[in-house]
């Protein structure tokens, strides 16, 4: 894989080339970040309180559709991962091929069926009447922008696998700024209310799609999209969906979960809702290069297992988490230096920062077990054991988690008791985590001993 845009994980040193994959990644995330917040702020400050209503009324569902596909993506990440690994560059194309063309037509038919039954979904997650009207505008033309939005997932998917992270970077980047001109062009300069949110999102999302589509076409690299091969491989696609399914799981399920967290939350009012909103958009800033060290770990196990070289995957993974502590430990602490000053970017009110620095002040110092958990997890799953993942957590970040906020709120009732419950579950998902990656590594370790 002598390859310009492929960094082959297999051979030679592994801190540099694990560095120039996650860099584009975190930047990647970055991005991401930024369509979320932009339409946030064009929302909040230009429409209506109805219609920023109506946008969040559909998050939940868009939340489902994305992490069902994302989680998807990841499956085809981790067996191309592991053909390339195996040198079997083929096989690889295949696993590209087939998820490509899964994509597009599960895309369509979550387009068609959305736009079907949106009232009646609605309607399912309690959508307050006066809102539906708009929210089911919304949730319309954002859901034609589906099949786009998975296309995207799942080539770029293909190319992190053969340790290309940095054109999914640059499309990001290239569609984040043009989101941030399109949402000013049909919110502000042409006023089309959250009719324009939406169009906007799905332009971008169809010109991501587009560049990608073109980038993976073109050029010198190891997984070449051609849409001449586009067609589904039962055998691959089976093997993609056993890893990818599991993970898209997971995401639905902690997405629920999250409201069961919010209940607890609300039960304090108006001022601690306020809080825990600021604290997570201050935390998305520790939290977004974690999950980029959970990727390139993923990626990294995947091929390191087609090559069957497992002592090499269990040293890279002890690297990747340390670097991931040290990164997260810097930016908490540089944080906790001057917390209110950080908090005052996002919210103004003195009372709800005083409340959100709570909350912070209690998780943000042991925010480094987070990583731990993430990238042992991103190994586990780029070896193929996504169910055991999934299991792990569901176990621990819902199930123990909604547990722990019931009866910290009936027995302690504290804003603080309620930001301590994750730290908790995040240290119960790293020790089960570690326990489950080195058990893999030594029984893996023996055979190939053996072998």
């Amino acid at each position: 894989m002598n390859n310009k845009k492929t960094i082959d994980m297999t051979s030679g040193g592994i801190i540099l080339p694990l560095i120039g994959f996650i860099l584009p990644l975190i930047g990647s995330s970055i991005f991401q970040q930024l369509y979320s917040t932009v339409d946030f702020l064009f929302v909040g400050n230009f429409l209506t309180k109805t219609s920023a209503a109506a946008v969040g009324a559909s998050a939940t569902l868009i939340s489902i559709t994305v992490g069902l596909f994302s989680g998807i993506s990841v499956g085809t990440s981790v067996v191309a991962a592991q053909a390339i690994g195996s040198k079997d560059i083929e096989k690889g194309e295949r696993v590209l091929h087939s998820s490509v063309m899964f994509g597009i037509i599960g895309g369509l038919t979550v387009m068609a069926l959305g736009i079907l039954f949106a009232p009646q979904i609605l309607t399912l997650l309690r959508t307050p009447e006066e809102v539906m009207p708009e929210a089911v505008l919304y949730i319309r033309i954002y859901l034609l922008s589906v099949p786009m939005l998975v296309f995207y997932n799942m080539v770029s998917g293909g190319l992190r696998a053969a340790g290309d992270s940095k054109t999914p970077f640059v499309v990001m980047a290239v569609c984040g700024i043009l989101n941030v001109a399109l949402d000013a062009v049909f919110i502000v300069l042409i006023p089309l209310g959250v009719a324009g949110v939406a169009i906007a999102t799905a332009l971008t999302q169809a010109m991501s799609a587009l560049f990608i589509g073109i980038k993976a076409s073109t050029g010198d690299r190891a997984l070449r999209l051609s849409f001449r091969k586009l067609r589904i491989d039962g055998k691959i696609l089976g093997k993609v969906l056993r890893i990818g399914l599991p993970t898209g799981i997971q995401t639905i399920i902690i997405t629920f979960s999250n409201v069961m967290v919010q209940y607890y939350i609300n039960e304090f009012g108006e001022t601690a809702v306020a809080a825990f909103a600021a604290y997570y958009k201050v935390e998305n800033l520790i939290y977004l290069p974690i999950m980029a060290f959970g990727q390139a770990a993923t990626v990294f196990a995947g091929q390191n297992a087609g090559a069957l070289q497992f002592g090499r995957i269990r040293k890279g993974t002890i690297i990747t988490t340390l670097m991931g502590c040290g990164v997260v430990g810097c930016i908490a602490f540089a944080i906790l230096l001057s917390p209110q000053t950080v908090f005052t970017w996002f919210i103004k009110d003195q009372g709800v920062v005083a409340e959100a620095l709570k909350i912070a002040l209690v998780s943000f110092p042991l925010y480094w077990i987070y990583p731990i958990l993430e990238v042992m997890g991103g190994s586990v799953r780029g070896m193929g054991y996504s169910i055991s993942s999934m299991i792990v957590i569901i176990s621990c970040l819902c199930v123990i988690r909604v547990s722990l906020l019931a009866v910290f709120s009936a027995i302690y009732h504290t804003i603080e008791s309620l930001a301590a419950v994750y730290p908790i579950t995040w240290a119960c998902a790293a020790v089960a985590f570690s326990v489950f990656f080195f058990v893999i590594i030594r029984k893996k370790s023996r055979t190939e001993t053996d072998g």
